[in-house]
């Protein structure tokens, strides 16, 4: 056998399966309050549309998901919400407009369970209300339904934007999903101090800037 074909032979391919299998190298020594997880965001007019870009070059458009930590785009897609909480923020923007309320919300993807954040503020406020009330009536956590975040457009003297709707799909039956489930939603009950506190130091593009 040449050198060269030994050498060619030796080539191993870096791929997704051993990236995530190292994912945590050089981090053992990192705080994991310290890690937030990504946001989910919805494009409106007022989006930078140009900072939010897949991995394979492609840009956002009104009207789609953008997933800030895996920069995919999404037009709807499926998750669990294991955490939410209402509390107040200033818009550094228009500081002089006072304290306003938000909801904090942090929930996993359906087909791979990572974690992932959105806000809702202004006409999104609401927007999981409709769960809030199916847990209740029901004596089920959040966290036991499958939900769907969609796309609803609301209209107004200043036009037209788009809020997250939210529907639920089905109680969720797995014992296993649902074991992991209760334990990532009780372990960020037990963190909530340390997710209102969070400061928002990124854009929040989940609603137009007319309503934020």
């Amino acid at each position: 056998m040449t050198k060269q074909k030994s050498e060619e032979k030796g080539i191993v391919a870096y791929d997704d399966k051993r990236l995530a299998e190292n994912a945590k190298v050089g981090m053992s020594k990192v705080d994991p309050e310290d890690i937030r997880p990504p946001k989910i965001l919805l494009m409106q007019k007022s989006s930078k549309l140009d900072d939010f870009i897949t991995t394979d070059g492609k840009q956002a458009k009104i009207g789609d998901y953008f997933h800030t930590g895996k920069l995919e785009i999404y037009k709807t897609f499926k998750c669990y919400i294991l955490f939410a909480a209402k509390n107040k923020y200033i818009d550094k923007r228009k500081p002089e407009e006072g304290e306003k309320y938000q909801y904090r919300m942090v929930a996993v993807l359906a087909d791979d369970f990572s974690l992932f954040a959105m806000i809702f503020r202004s006409s999104s406020l609401y927007t999981l209300s409709g769960l809030f009330t199916a847990s209740a009536s029901t004596r089920r956590p959040m966290y036991s339904f499958l939900c769907e975040m969609e796309i609803k457009k609301l209209s107004g003297e200043k036009g037209d934007w788009l809020v997250p709707a939210l529907r639920i799909r089905q109680p969720e039956t797995d014992s296993e999903k649902l074991i992991l489930l209760e334990d990532l939603a009780r372990g960020l009950d037990l963190k909530s101090d340390e997710i209102l506190g969070d400061d928002d130091r990124e854009a929040d593009e989940s609603l137009p800037e007319s309503e934020q």
